[in-house]
């Protein structure tokens, strides 16, 4: 199971501290994330703070290199991995969208980013750090972080055993920590129905049509696999209110 403790939030304090005079001047702050920068980067840079490190997060951060030499970035993330929409929510035989993680590789290998995973950014009580402890470490903070819920469509019938959201289930096989314990019986019925034409929808739709043994080769989860080996469906719905061409023409 993925580590639940921050990856390098702040620097450790010897275990013992030599013992000083009396000062009226302030304690310095300690060094690695929570080193507040200058007002202006004379002599130092621009401390920004991205909170999401999906594809919004690390474009952001890669104007930012390109805008200014004087520019340091850390990019922090719920979970332990980088990439978000793209590891999660891309589809597994899409290969050649996911190929964009080897650009967000080349900006994180930047001396000038950092990214610290396992960060939980907010105000409750589950929170590693809350926005306004960010607000006083950086000069600028970027939300980049998407959303993490379902919009339900309010429709009779959306709450029964059998119904999900299409963001749970391209999260389960994809991988997303979230939804890796969650089971997924496919073999239950012939009949999938979709209720969308987007290209989530489509890839729902593709990928619960598709032979296991075609998929497999992709990074798909083998949870995922098994379940598709499994599959009785021989029938997928696509529902929409539009046509094809009126899509086709969108």
């Amino acid at each position: 199971s993925p580590p639940t403790a921050p990856a390098a939030i702040a620097a450790t304090k010897p275990a013992t501290e030599p013992a000083t005079e009396p000062t009226t001047e302030p304690a310095p702050e300690p060094a690695g994330f929570w080193s507040r920068p200058p007002s202006a980067p004379i002599g130092g840079a621009w401390r920004v703070a991205i909170v999401g490190s999906g594809p919004a997060g690390f474009y952001t951060a890669d104007a930012l290199l390109k805008g200014s030499k004087d520019v340091r970035v850390d990019i922090f993330d719920r979970l332990p991995a980088p990439f978000g929409l793209v590891r999660y929510g891309v589809a597994p035989d899409h290969p050649e969208v996911k190929n964009v993680t080897e650009r967000f590789t080349g900006i994180a290998a930047s001396p000038r980013v950092r990214f610290a995973g396992n960060v939980r950014v907010g105000d409750g009580t589950a929170s590693t750090v809350t926005v306004e402890e960010l607000r006083g470490h950086y000069d600028a903070l970027v939300l980049a972080c998407g959303a993490e819920g379902d919009r339900r469509l309010n429709l009779p019938g959306e709450e029964l055993r059998g119904v999900s959201s299409a963001r749970e289930f391209v999260a389960w096989y994809n991988g997303h920590p979230d939804f890796a314990r969650e089971r997924w019986d496919l073999s239950r019925g012939e009949t999938a129905v979709i209720v969308g034409q987007g290209n989530v929808a489509l890839d729902v739709a593709r990928v619960l049509a598709k032979r296991a043994s075609d998929i497999a080769p992709t990074d798909i989860t083998c949870a995922a696999v098994a379940a598709l080996e499994a599959s009785q469906i021989r029938r997928v719905f696509v529902v929409g209110r539009r046509g094809p061409l009126q899509v086709i023409s969108l």
